[in-house]
């Protein structure tokens, strides 16, 4: 199996694991996230694109598409901003790194934490410039496999 399907089918996995839909959406694009442990990464995949596995690391995973009518929506780019962190705590920001494959665009960005962590993330998408920010916010707890 390439790396490039091996990577897709993970990322739609954890997507599946990590919540039925997580997604926001306006009247032009929908935007889904997830966010899973590091280590459901197979060491090929992790290393082609410069992610650490780890016990202690996880990902978020965002794929932003714009609606077409009659279709299905299409993988566009999009500027990613973006803060995890517990409550109360410091804001950790979140650097996202693009993944093209194929039609497929992803944006993933690595983030630390200890076993039992609540996290909170904040994230906008901005599928234009000019276009209001899509914002993500989410807690979600981290295992150490």
């Amino acid at each position: 199996m390439t790396i490039k399907i091996t990577l897709a089918l993970v990322l739609l996995l954890t997507a599946e694991l990590a919540a039925a839909e997580q997604f926001v959406e306006d009247k032009n694009y929908v935007v889904h996230y997830s966010a899973f442990n590091s280590t459901l990464l197979t060491p090929e995949v992790a290393g082609a694109y410069g992610l650490m596995r780890s016990r202690q690391r996880g990902i978020v995973n965002i794929a932003v598409q714009r609606k077409q009518p009659g279709s299905q929506p299409k993988a566009v780019m999009a500027q990613l901003e973006g803060y995890t962190g517990q409550m109360g705590g410091s804001e950790i920001p979140l650097d996202f790194q693009v993944v093209e494959e194929g039609d497929a665009i992803y944006y993933l960005a690595e983030f630390r934490f200890h076993d039992g962590d609540k996290l909170d993330f904040d994230i906008k998408v901005k599928p234009t410039p000019e276009a209001a920010p899509l914002k993500i916010s989410f807690s979600q707890s981290f295992f150490a496999d």
